[in-house]
Formats: structure tokens, sequence, C-alpha cells
């Protein structure tokens, strides 16, 4: 079999990540050959989940399953039967895509070729899960403002000033915020004193909108994970769509709801408007925002959390109350 050899590449890229320990065998290897090869070399592999068919100079020409060998006869050459619609990657990618990659198309281990297309090893399963963990874990982690965290993620192993830095940030931002909205709350007393009743709905308000932005805010961080390259205008239409019907759905529900329970036919005019404009406004601070901060080449997913949330809870509220007082 042919010798591969190999270098040194960047932290966390697939050429790092890689390993060469995994079967691999000639276009004219026959399954006899192949199965003794797997009997004598099968200790020094990490992985056999796929065999890997090169040419004669180390090209990769395809792949195989471990289960699709066995099922073949003895004499059959390995160039009769495999796979040559290849999912390689070359060994600078990094690590998160090689991952991304593997889930999007459901496969096991990804191949590395360097720029020639000579086979250098692949990227496995356990590797590739392993990413995929720590990137939802360090996505959560950032959604909860505590980014950076050390320790292998062990928060009673960071430091007070670490936490700290990690936590007040958010809650700075979210304090200015608070006050912000009493603020326009403030602005807005006649109408609220006019009619009590409104100050009871800002809390389901300020929820649906919220509720709202942080559902497109999950989707569009996941889908932006998967391809960095997203249409922005196809996608923010589509998601618009999707919102509308939701929009329209629950204000009719919120609509007959009020007017069951209050008997106030203009108070559940006004709620209904206000949860339809509220829902229909995430689609700015659930799908805008995240793509400006990718755009930016910032973590879209920092700004799925407070930053979003916070903007999204003051358009709701500022909706809610200009709806109010247009009405009543």
């Amino acid at each position: 079999m042919l010798k591969i050899t190999k270098k040194k590449y960047p932290k966390n890229s697939a050429g790092a990540l890689m390993t060469d320990k995994v079967p691999i065998a000639f276009l004219t290897s026959t399954i006899f050959e192949i199965e003794k090869y797997l009997k004598i070399k099968k200790d020094n592999f990490e992985s056999i989940n796929y065999i890997y068919a090169i040419d004669k100079v180390g090209f990769l020409k395809g792949v195989v399953s471990i289960k699709e060998v066995f099922r073949q006869g003895k004499h059959r050459k390995l160039e009769e039967f495999f796979e040559g619609e290849l999912i390689t990657v070359s060994p600078y990618k990094d690590g998160e895509r090689v991952a991304n990659l593997a889930l999007k198309n459901n496969i096991k281990s990804v191949p590395v070729v360097n720029k020639d297309g000579k086979f250098l090893g692949a990227v496995l399963s356990d590797t590739i899960l392993e990413i995929a963990y720590r990137e939802i874990h360090d996505d959560l982690s950032r959604l909860a403002g505590i980014e950076n965290s050390d320790s292998d993620h062990h928060t009673d192993k960071v430091s007070i000033f670490s936490s700290l830095k990690n936590r007040l940030p958010w809650l700075v931002i979210g304090l200015f915020g608070g006050f912000l909205m009493s603020k326009v709350i403030t602005s807005f007393e006649t109408t609220l004193a006019e009619n009590l009743i409104l100050a009871s709905f800002i809390p389901l308000i300020v929820y649906i909108g919220s509720a709202a932005q942080t559902q497109i805010g999950y989707f569009i961080v996941r889908d932006l994970a998967f391809n960095p390259k997203l249409n922005f205008l196809v996608y923010t239409f589509r998601q618009f769509k999707i919102t509308l019907l939701v929009a329209l759905g629950l204000s009719i529900l919120v609509f007959f709801s009020t007017f069951i329970f209050y008997a106030e036919l203009a108070i559940a005019l006004v709620l209904a408007l206000a949860v339809f404009l509220a829902i229909l406004s995430s689609i700015i601070t659930g799908v805008l925002i995240p793509f400006i901060f990718q755009r930016l080449k910032l973590d879209p997913a920092s700004a799925s959390g407070p930053i979003a949330t916070i903007i999204q809870d003051l358009v709701s509220i500022l909706v809610y109350l200009l709806v109010a007082k247009s009405l009543l």
C-alpha cells in the first residue's frame, strides 16, 4: 500500500484533526486482497468505516463502505463498484466547517486531500461529533453571555474575575435597555392611565415578541453555521412568509380570547394588532442582527442572545403603546 507522509497544519484545521490510520486500497485491488490486508493491518487502523480507493500515485478516486466491500465476490475489483462522487476537504479547512459538512451530508468521516487531489487522511466520526458538541456548547454559552469560559467549561473552575468579565457586560446592556424601556412606558402615561388594563398585558406582548425573535434567531444561527454564504434576501423572504402566518394565527387567537374574557372590543383589537406587529418585527431582530454580525466577521450566536432580545423587547413595547394610543 502507498505510504502517506504527514506534515504540520494549523490548529483545528482538517489537516491537524485528520488521521492517516484508515484503510486505503488501489483501484485494481480485489476483495480477497482487501480482506487479507484488513486482517493483517486491523490493529493499525483507527477506523474501518470506509475503504479509500486511490490510484498508483495516491490520488483519491473514490470511497466504499466496509459493508459494501463484504457484500462483493472475492474476485471483484474495487474499481468495479466504488463510489466516485466524493465529498472532500482541504487540509487547511476549518474543523467546524468539516463537521458541518459531514453532518449535512450524513457521512461518518471526511477524506482530506491536497490541492492536487492526493489522499492525505480522514477526519473521523469521533472527531466530528466532538467538534459538533463543542460548537453547540460554545453557542449556548454565548447565548447565556458566558463566552470564552475556560477550564473545560466547568464554571466552578473559572476565576471570579473571568466570570464577571463574561457575564457583567450583558447584564449592563440589559440594565440600560430596561431603563430605556421604562422611559418609553413613561412617555405613554396618559394612554395607560386612561386604560389601566393595558399595563397588565405588557408582559404578554414582550414575551410573544421575544419568543418569536428567539426562534428565528436560533434557526439563522444554525443555518449560517451550515452555509455561511446564505442568500440573505431569499432566506429572509421565506422566514417572513412563515412569521406572517404565525403572527396572523396568534393575533386572531388573542383577539377572540381577549374579547371573550374581557368583553372589550377595542382592547381586543389593540392586543391583536400589537401581537401581530410584535411578531412580525421579530424578522428584523431575529434575522437581520445575526446576519450583520456574521458579515462583520463576528459570532452571530452573540447577537441571538442579549442584544437582539433587548432590541426586540423595546420594539414590542413601542409598537404596543403606539397602537394603543392610536386606537383608544
